[in-house]
């Protein structure tokens, strides 16, 4: 039922009289969530803190609503937004809102049956599940193709699995690939967050007891719940890192966490606990007694408008999931990425993730068109990889996967490192290895025997596309300064010029728009570089040369002495100073290099007026030695005058940059 403060909102007359009052405090507010206002807990959901509000009755002062037209086809108003604003200890909050939306366009996607409050894994949410795997397995070909893509058409079994016997059984076993003949029985994967109350793993002392018959209720909880899923499932083995890699042996985890990609590209589903954290009483029984399915409505303001309306929540998919708490450790972003199907046990619905269908229980046909948007939903997707024949008059079933061309690795992989770098590690040391399954995907085949190939992946960024990914920045804010207490790791872990040498979220802003700009970049060079041979093939899944080797790029450049200091708004007299890790923020020690690596000629709204962009890699001296640098930063000159500052001559070609005599020639090495 609505609450009062809700029910205002939809009684107005009018709804452009400006803000709306909506609840007056906190007291207000939390006894409408508890009551079951559905648009209250909606904007709950929201906050980054919910509990903390429902616990600190002073933390809202007060909330309001806004409300605005969102035109649909025809100019014809098809939705509504309602943005509220509240106060947190009188600071506004008002980065989202809900949608009033016409029900005639979301009811194809709802369920066909109504959904009651239930206690975890019930008949009816075991039947959807099954229903999401039956037509994915049999009607989705984008799956089983991307499937044949990432599993290269091989079969696969883990070193180790965990047999959970039948739905009926009361023991668990683990077997072992070298004890077995290679079978292919399928298997699904656990993702969970460990937590403090892990208390089962396994070890040298336990492997040989392991592998006989254990009483199920040894397990904790949270495994117990996942061992009924899978049973109830009609799947008899699971792989969960805990149980299936040796604990107390670093050779056995360095191997095992290599073979994520095979692990989790082969199983036919995950299991993902998704909203919960440390919950020593499992994931299966709490009861949804609320379920966010869209509420209806009718709102006095739009009565003139034929057809009913609802409130529904356009970012559920991004506090449920993309929000959640164990979506945002770094191993688990390539454990959903590998994953063909991910099963989501959230705080509030079961969520369903494949490459052509996202789903949950308040939608179980698809999100609506109004709940998808690049930034939450479609993670699986890879509708890059896929060419669209539409013009060729043929069916969707009938798209083929290509190959990956240069222009989708590189703006891809930009796409995944930014994604990633989002997520946390407990261990920092982990930053190259946590994504190595998604590299491994995205690299050529393995030949060891090559060691000059053309697209070899060097810590992080891939050599085909080193240029265009070198410009990276750990910055968000392009007009402001990054905190300066996160810093680069006081242990090295990669080479400078790697985005994973800092513990920071990484930014691609500078990407090309097309292929024939990324060719027009290729020819503004004014440098000469080589890559460091290595005596192997550098590749996602060798474990030999980690830590990566310090020396790996070599320079034979023209670079330019920045003979200024920086503003404390993170400007120079000549551009724009993006710090990596800032030791004095606002500042730039005098002997550091720009070492530009493209100029690019842009022209104004008239057309006669050209002016030039360049990028480059900011760059300070390692001790005393004079040639070898390591990468501080990223600088961007937008401007004909900035570029001219640091002496750079322009001559009339507008594909080419004429630097200027005078400006030091080095061979530099890059660390």
């Amino acid at each position: 039922m609505i609450c009062d403060c809700c029910m205002r909102i939809f009684n107005l007359n009018d709804h452009f009289g400006g803000p709306t009052p909506h609840h007056v405090n906190t007291q207000s507010f939390v006894s409408a969530v508890t009551t079951g206002c559905p648009i209250c807990r909606a904007i709950l959901s929201e906050l980054d803190e919910p509990q903390k509000v429902l616990s600190d009755l002073s933390m809202i002062s007060s909330t309001e609503c806004f409300i605005v037209d969102l035109k649909g086809v025809g100019s014809r108003v098809q939705s509504y937004y309602l943005n509220f604003t509240w106060k947190l200890q009188g600071i506004d909050q008002n980065d989202r809102g809900l949608l009033v939306q016409q029900y005639h366009t979301i009811r194809p996607y709802l369920p066909r049956s109504p959904l009651k409050a239930h206690r975890g894994w019930t008949g009816q949410t075991l039947q959807m599940v099954k229903t999401w795997m039956r037509n994915c397995l049999e009607h989705h070909p984008k799956c089983q193709t991307l499937h044949t893509w990432k599993t290269s058409g091989s079969m696969f079994q883990p070193k180790r699995l965990v047999d959970v016997g039948p739905a009926d059984g009361t023991t668990w076993r683990l077997i072992l690939r070298e004890d077995n003949a290679i079978f292919h029985a399928p298997y699904a994967t656990l993702s969970h967050r460990w937590g403090t109350l892990q208390q089962l793993n396994l070890v040298s002392d336990n492997l040989q007891a392991y592998t006989n018959d254990q009483p199920l209720d040894m397990l904790p909880q949270v495994f117990q719940d996942a061992i009924k899923v899978i049973q109830s499932l009609g799947i008899r083995y699971l792989w969960a890192d805990c149980l299936c890699i040796m604990q107390d042996s670093l050779p056995d985890w360095e191997i095992e966490s290599l073979q994520m990609r095979k692990i989790y590209t082969n199983s036919i589903c995950t299991i993902s606990i998704t909203g919960f954290e440390d919950n020593p009483t499992g994931f299966l029984n709490k009861t949804c007694d609320y379920v966010p399915l869209p509420y209806p409505v009718q709102p006095r303001w739009a009565r003139n408008i034929q057809g009913g309306w609802c409130v529904l929540d356009p970012f559920f998919w991004w506090w449920q999931v993309t929000k959640a708490p164990l979506t945002k450790r770094g191993w688990v972003f390539q454990e959903r990425f590998l994953s063909p199907r991910v099963i989501h046990f959230g705080p509030e619905q079961l969520l369903w993730e494949c490459a052509s269908l996202d789903a949950c229980e308040a939608f179980p046909q698809g999100l609506p068109a109004v709940v998808e948007s690049p930034r939450h939903t479609g993670f699986k997707r890879l509708d890059f990889l896929f060419k669209d024949n539409a013009r060729e008059g043929l069916l969707p079933e009938n798209r083929h996967l290509l190959s990956v061309t240069e222009e989708d690795l590189l703006h891809h992989w930009c796409g995944i490192v930014q994604a990633y770098t989002r997520t946390n590690l407990t261990k920092p040391s982990d930053k190259l290895i946590a994504l190595a399954g998604v590299a491994q995907l995205m690299s050529p085949p393995d030949d060891p025997t090559n060691t000059m190939s053309s697209n070899r992946y060097l810590a992080g960024l891939f050599e085909q596309h080193l240029l265009l990914m070198l410009e990276w920045h750990s910055d968000g804010n392009m007009y402001s300064l990054p905190e300066p207490s996160r810093a680069r790791p006081l242990q090295y872990r990669a080479p400078s010029w790697s985005w994973a040498s800092v513990d920071r979220r990484v930014f691609y802003d500078y990407l090309p728009r097309g292929i024939d700009e990324h060719q027009l970049w290729a020819r503004k060079r004014s440098w000469e570089m080589s890559i460091e041979r290595l005596n192997r093939h550098m590749n996602p899944g060798d474990t030999s040369h980690w830590p990566l080797p310090r020396k790996c790029l070599s320079w034979k450049s023209l670079v330019f002495s920045l003979q200024a200091s920086v503003t404390t708004a993170g400007e120079s007299p000549f551009g724009q100073i993006l710090d990596d890790a800032p030791t004095n923020p606002g500042q730039i020690e005098l002997n550091t290099l720009l070492l530009p690596l493209r100029c690019i000629q842009l022209l104004s709204s008239d057309n006669n007026n050209p002016f030039y962009w360049v990028t480059g890699l900011l760059l300070e001296p390692v001790d005393t030695d004079e040639s070898t640098y390591q990468r501080c930063g990223m600088m961007s000159i937008l401007s004909t005058d900035g570029v001219r500052e640091i002496g750079i001559e322009l001559n009339g070609n507008p594909f080419m940059a004429q630097y200027s005599a005078g400006i030091k020639l080095e061979a530099i090495q890059i660390i």
